[in-house]
């Protein structure tokens, strides 16, 4: 959600993204795992589960039990809200570790990170010791004003598409030099904003980052270049812009990654 600060003392004004990772409202995310709606009712039940120890208890359980996390479907609506709290804050502790690891592109590529917050969503006193369980985190980003790379032919010039593409691949090999993988690359990820210093008129900042994983959580360099070539994170980009703008813009895919032989087999 875009929000407005008014705070010269730390000097942080004007329009700023409060990005929450807040299970109450993760309604897309409770379709794809096919969790219950939220409503008041499942959320006093959920705070009396956090008091009794349910919560604590239960996610212990899925982070170390495979067979408890795959048995979704016989869960309580209590422990629905669990698992989506933890699994959010994974979410967050991954976007977080992004921002932090490609620190020298905010401001530039990325947004940049004003704040990390922590919103108490109880006052419930017997909650506290475990309000962790039901507090909100968050990241409040720089606001970028521009539109979605998916909406580049009404708003900018034919002649300057190629680049500009070109620009939003080249961001992503960026974030792959820093050891990132993004398993959800999409042109939606990606903004176009004027830019009167570039040579287009126009500058791409990529956003979201929440699902993505890290050259330092893999076996070996192999293992890290076959995940990079078998995500093919500038195709994700490429190819569909290249089929959107009919002409307008050329994909050349580069020799960065290359897939495994027995990708093929």
């Amino acid at each position: 959600m875009v929000v407005r600060i008014a705070c010269p003392e730390l000097a942080s004004e004007g329009d700023m993204v409060l990005k929450l990772f807040d299970r109450r409202f993760a309604a897309q995310l409770r379709k794809d795992e096919k969790l219950r709606p939220w409503t008041s009712g499942i959320e006093k039940e959920y705070h009396q589960f956090v008091v009794d120890g349910g919560a604590s208890h239960f996610i212990t359980e899925i982070n170390n039990n495979g067979e408890v996390a795959q048995q979704g479907e016989t869960w309580n609506s209590s422990q629905d809200e669990a698992y989506l709290h933890d699994h959010l804050s994974d979410l967050y502790e991954t976007e977080v570790r992004v921002y932090e690891a490609s620190k020298d592109m905010q401001g530039t590529d990325i947004p940049q990170v004003i704040a990390h917050v922590k919103l108490p969503v109880s006052s419930l006193v017997e909650i506290k010791p475990d309000s962790r369980y039901v507090d909100v985190c968050g990241i409040l980003l720089q606001y970028i004003e521009g539109f979605p790379l998916t909406e580049l032919a009404p708003h900018t010039p034919r002649d300057c598409w190629q680049s500009i593409c070109e620009e939003a691949i080249q961001i992503l090999d960026r974030m792959g030099d820093r050891g990132i993988l993004n398993e959800d690359v999409r042109t939606r990820s990606f903004i176009v904003k004027n830019d009167v210093l570039a040579q287009s008129g126009f500058k791409v900042v990529m956003i979201d980052f929440a699902l993505c994983n890290f050259r330092e959580d893999y076996a070996d360099e192999v293992e890290w270049t076959e995940e990079k070539a078998i995500q093919d994170e500038e195709g994700a980009v490429g190819l569909i812009m290249q089929d959107r703008l009919k002409g307008g813009f050329v994909y050349r895919r580069s020799n960065r990654y290359k897939k495994p032989a027995h990708y093929y087999e």
